[in-house]
């Protein structure tokens, strides 16, 4: 099994979006789980979907907190039981759609430490979300976000990250059309893991 988190500063840059547009990807490949790890439930919010668990197919959508925007004293235990619990099934892949400024001390964040973390900004908070990757103990991806179609990753930035890419402002369908070299990468990585 192979997880990737997806991570940023900042709200509304396209986590969920791109969390999503990864999943969908990936699934052609094999059987692939979406986790919404947002106290307000944004991916479950933006799909439409009811209970805590769905699959479409070869997506399968896991629902962490309970009720949006209510984070409760008991929500770390049933978050610990539901993804231990959703892991122990056989998933090719593990998309993780964090919150926003999610660092791994958090217990909630920690519990995918072996996870890929994919870092998600705009071309206005690269520098921050440098620092931000600093607090992690790999950096494998940086996906910057709503750029103009001629923008291009500066070479320095590009090789601190094994996988770099920028998206232009585009319609949400095509997102998963600039994520081809990322899900080329994972699906090596994956082959190699099952020879």
């Amino acid at each position: 099994m192979i997880k990737i988190s997806v991570l940023g500063i900042k709200e509304g840059i396209g986590k969920t979006t791109i969390s999503l547009a990864l999943a969908k990807e990936l699934s052609k490949e094999g059987r692939t789980l979406l986790v919404d790890k947002t106290p307000s439930c944004g991916l479950w919010r933006k799909i439409g979907l009811d209970g805590d668990f769905a699959c479409q197919g070869q997506l399968c959508f896991l629902k962490l907190f309970k009720r949006p925007f209510r984070i409760e004293e008991l929500d770390e235990d049933s978050i610990k039981s539901k993804l231990i619990s959703a892991y122990k099934e056989r998933w090719d892949y593990v998309v993780i759609d964090n919150f926003s400024c999610a660092v791994p001390e958090n217990p909630i964040i920690g519990l995918d430490v072996d996870s890929l973390p994919i870092f998600v900004t705009d071309p206005f908070n690269v520098r921050v979300t440098l620092e931000y990757s600093e607090r992690f103990f790999r950096k494998y991806g940086l996906i910057i976000n709503l750029t103009q179609r001629e923008y291009k990753i500066n070479k320095e930035i590009s090789k601190l990250f094994q996988i770099s890419v920028s998206i232009p402002v585009t319609e949400e369908n095509d997102v998963g059309l600039f994520l081809l070299p990322l899900i080329a990468d994972l699906k090596g990585r994956k082959q190699t893991l099952y020879e």
